[in-house]
């Protein structure tokens, strides 16, 4: 698949990054149920404040590309 990913049509495609991902699990009741109400919610509470601190905090390259300083 990698050598001729890019004439693979109508694959399906990962999510590009954690927030996605955790939207795609919240939305995959089937997979929540599997694992459970009580482990999904407590994954979910956890990725999301490990989601919310990356994303309150400046890159180097945002502050080198991005920042008016």
């Amino acid at each position: 698949m990698y050598q001729f990913g890019h004439t693979v049509e109508g694959a399906p495609k990962l999510p590009l990054n954690l927030l996605d991902a955790l939207r795609e699990f919240d939305n995959d009741q089937s997979l929540k149920a599997a694992l459970g109400e009580e482990f999904s919610s407590a994954y979910l509470k956890l990725k999301h404040q490990e989601w919310n601190s990356y994303a309150s905090h400046f890159t180097q390259w945002e502050r080198d590309h991005t920042l008016d300083i």
